[in-house]
């Protein structure tokens, strides 16, 4: 028995830095990791474009009822929709660095496939200039599900594909 503690302690002489900085890697990779991991996934993605942008809380009011319609997808349990807000004005009319960035990123948004659901105020500028696969835009007016949340003159359009059907008639658009 004294033999191995010796050992050991000889092991442990040469090879504590190895094992120190091991154990820090390890703890870095998973502090960096585990969130992504563990954090929850949406099962819908809400895409807003708008020139003007709209309220935090309005956005917030249309996620929760969106959420309150919506089926649970991937299978986790709970329904998590999330809402993205773009504020890009799609007509051309306007210049900027700003309107660029925020342009790029509804366009990551849009080739990556992440929002199944696209709002917008601006049908025609949306027609024009976004080249996506969806349904043809509805007045959100029309929708009885969106009543009262969005302004007038907002647009509801559902990507192909991408298993929100259902959804979308639930909101009314069928």
């Amino acid at each position: 028995m004294e033999k191995k503690k010796t050992d050991f302690k000889t092991w442990w002489w040469y090879h504590r830095v190895h094992v120190l900085i091991a154990a820090a890697s390890l703890a870095l990779v998973l502090y960096a990791v585990l969130p992504g991991l563990l954090a929850p996934k949406a099962d819908y993605s809400l895409a807003l474009v708008s020139a003007t942008g709209l309220p935090s809380e309005q956005v917030e009011a249309l996620r929760q009822r969106v959420e309150a319609l919506a089926d649970d997808r991937n299978g986790d349990g709970r329904v998590l929709v999330e809402a993205a807000l773009y504020c890009a004005d799609l007509s051309g009319l306007t210049a900027g660095t700003e309107n660029y960035n925020e342009a790029a990123r509804l366009d990551a948004d849009l080739v990556g496939r992440v929002s199944a659901l696209l709002f917008f105020d601006d049908a025609e500028g949306f027609r024009l200039n976004v080249a996506v696969d969806a349904s043809e835009p509805l007045p959100c007016a029309g929708l009885p599900a969106l009543a009262g949340l969005l302004p007038d003159g907002w647009y509801l359009a559902v990507r192909s594909g991408c298993g929100a059907e259902a959804l979308a008639a639930a909101l009314g658009a069928a």
